[in-house]
């Protein structure tokens, strides 16, 4: 199945050729390509792996820079990282995530395809950012002013050099329930982007954080959404068999599924159709459609249902 709807493009793929072919179909060649992918913790189904990874870096051509900050969890979980503690941990958590990207293979496959990695957490640490008037003022010539004007100052010279660049917003596929209403899809995966090792602050007003740094990186560049649980998506349950600090999980294998649209919001959207989940009543959606608007409502009709979560887990 492959469905080229307009701006927002659809396929289940059942191997990595597909993937492959998927990408170079659908994402506009380039001389250089900045990819974020979600490497939020190691739980299985809830990372982007190295076998991901490296169709993404074959399907592409020309220069790779990978970008993500560091996490609260890309760690073995035995120090519990906070606001209070993230700065004076720097060293462990620096080292937890070499472990982490060897232990994973993500190392080998960057190795391999010569990809730069630049961690935003560290340029943040260094103080390597622009200045917030800069980006105050590319932002808000585009969208409406961030609520959380500090955003303006985190984003690393590195990357603004490269402004107007496509930025792949690689996100893994993790959906709600009926029983639990946490989901992380495009839209979520940019929240990364925020350099602080542990955002527990951010998580009090989390939608409005959400769209606050989407805002500010879609202003900076040419933002493509491409979303995927090709070998393994995320559903959140309550009685899930894993478990995060904050809720519950299952993973489901070989859904074959990957999308991609400039337009996070409806990507989303259309995702949780594929799992029967109405998205528009949550309110990130709803805060991000005002601030990005709505592009594909006759494309997101057509999304067939892959795993009916209204019906139960799968």
């Amino acid at each position: 199945m492959h469905r080229n709807l307009s701006g927002l493009h659809f396929k289940l793929v059942k191997n990595k050729d597909e993937f492959i072919s998927f990408i170079k179909a659908t994402i506009p060649q380039d001389d250089l390509y900045i990819i974020k992918p979600n490497w939020f913790d190691p739980r299985p189904g809830s990372y982007t792996d190295a076998e991901t990874l490296d169709a993404v870096f074959t399907a592409l051509p020309g220069k790779k820079i990978v970008i993500e900050g560091h996490s609260h969890s890309r760690n073995d979980l035995s120090i519990k990282i906070t606001p209070d503690n993230m700065d004076e941990k720097r060293e462990w958590i620096r080292t937890q995530e070499k472990e982490y990207l060897n232990r994973l293979g993500i190392k080998d496959v960057l190795d391999k395809h010569n990809v730069e990695y630049i961690n935003i957490t560290e340029e943040w640490w260094k103080g390597k950012t622009v200045p917030g008037e800069v980006i105050k003022g590319i932002v808000e010539s585009k969208f409406t002013p961030v609520g959380h004007q500090e955003f303006y100052q985190v984003v690393p010279l590195k990357l603004f050099e490269l402004k107007g660049k496509t930025l792949i917003d690689l996100a893994r596929v993790k959906m709600s329930s009926p029983t639990c209403r946490d989901f992380s899809l495009t839209m979520k995966n940019l929240f990364g982007l925020l350099p602080q090792p542990s955002r527990y602050k951010y998580h009090d007003n989390l939608p409005e954080s959400i769209v606050d740094i989407n805002k500010v990186y879609r202003a900076l560049f040419n933002v493509l959404g491409l979303c995927e649980g090709v070998k393994q998506a995320v559903i959140f349950l309550e009685n899930g068999k894993y478990s995060t600090p904050w809720s519950h999980f299952d993973v489901v294998e070989n859904l074959g599924i990957v999308a991609c649209s400039k337009e996070l919001v409806d990507l989303d959207v259309f995702i949780g159709r594929l799992f029967n989940e109405d998205l528009t009543k949550r309110t990130l959606v709803q805060l991000a459609r005002k601030a990005f608007g709505t592009h594909y409502e006759d494309e997101i009709r057509q999304a067939p249902v892959l795993v009916d979560l209204a019906q139960g887990a799968p």
